[in-house]
């Protein structure tokens, strides 16, 4: 007997009304300097107010987040504060959907911010049953002049290659939204976000989706707001985890990389390590000098071809783009040699997926 996809138990459930009840999940920490704009963006959606409600998971912050979020909650009553007390992202957000009422969950970050009709467009996509997640791409913007640099490099394929939910503007199946919107039963079903992962849960719940036999479909008018960090040691920072935990990913579905981009950094790398060895052994100066200088005409192309379009904007990219690659591929190669997921603090132990019914 044919084991049913994740497609067809979705097709099996009674169809949604036209007006469901949705909870907009947020899992955050030390999100002062955004999370009011976040909220506002929620609180602001063309959706009837008594069919929305917004919990939000607050992992401990120490900065004045949670004072925030505590005044916003009093002056609506649609905002619910809930504690997270590991203070990780996916145990945050099992957290919020453990509690959720709604009959359709949306994921939000602490840092982004959705356009007014978000959740209509998504519930409208589940309603038709286009697919088992829906929600819109990303444009990545800034608050500082190293900010917009970074933000360039992280929206065109020169900095992440086929990241389709960061390049493209068409309505498609892709194989990840970091801000998805899905039926409170699918969350339930796959087990809800893995918390072994400490970066990358979006990206694996996704993974695991697509391999159930679920689909995620890319909204293009639906474009969500992000900003990303405003200096370069914060993006290093950012995409060695990336890296890292998209390696744990990969082995955690016991298969290969979904795509030969994520492993591009990496390679890189090692062609740059192996290159100096053979240059020192081999006293052949060429060998050395060969992956950098490609690299170079590589750096080269892309600030031409990325300045066609984004003008002076572009001339920061070879100050970016290497850090951006260099961190990741660090990050890669770390995460081959590290056999075990990484808690975030000290004594903390990972979990398996799990999520339970709400009671």
């Amino acid at each position: 007997m044919t084991t049913p996809t994740l497609q067809d138990r979705v097709a099996s459930l009674p169809a949604l009304p036209a007006t469901p009840l949705v909870t907009v999940i947020v899992a955050v920490r030390d999100e002062a300097r955004h999370i009011t704009a976040t909220l506002d963006a929620v609180r602001s959606q063309d959706w009837p107010r008594e069919a929305l409600e917004i919990v939000v998971a607050d992992g401990r912050s120490t900065d004045d987040t949670r004072g925030l979020l505590s005044r916003i909650a009093e002056r609506d009553p649609r905002v619910r504060l809930i504690d997270n007390p590991d203070r990780f992202v996916a145990h945050g957000l099992n957290r919020a959907i453990a509690v959720a009422r709604g009959a359709v969950v949306v994921r939000v970050d602490g840092h982004c911010r959705i356009p007014p009709g978000y959740v209509r467009a998504a519930v409208a996509a589940l309603r038709a049953g286009e697919a088992e997640c829906a929600g819109g791409p990303v444009r990545t913007l800034a608050t500082s002049a190293m900010g917009e640099r970074i933000a360039l490099a992280m929206s065109t394929r020169w900095g992440v290659g086929g990241a389709t939910f960061r390049v493209t503007r068409e309505r498609r199946l892709v194989d990840h939204l970091p801000f998805g919107a899905w039926r409170r039963e699918t969350l339930v079903w796959l087990g809800g976000f893995d918390e072994r992962f400490v970066r990358n849960q979006d990206d694996e719940l996704s993974d695991r989706l697509r391999r159930a036999g679920g689909r995620i479909l890319m909204l293009p008018d639906q474009v969500v707001d992000y900003w990303c960090r405003d200096a370069l040691h914060a993006l290093a920072r950012q995409y060695f985890g990336y890296g890292r935990w998209k390696v744990h990913g990969i082995r955690a579905r016991g298969g290969a990389p979904a795509s030969m981009r994520h492993v591009v950094p990496a390679a890189l790398l090692i062609a740059l390590a192996s290159g100096a060895a053979l240059g020192a052994a081999l006293r052949a100066p060429w060998l050395a000098l060969t992956t950098p200088l490609t690299y170079l005409a590589f750096l080269v192309v892309a600030t031409s071809a990325a300045a066609v379009v984004h003008g002076r904007r572009a001339l920061g990219l070879p100050l970016v783009l290497p850090v951006l690659h260099g961190a990741y591929g660090a990050g890669f190669l770390l995460g081959l040699v590290t056999r075990r997921h990484a808690a975030l603090a000290p004594g903390v132990e990972p979990a398996a997926p799990r999520l339970e019914e709400a009671a």
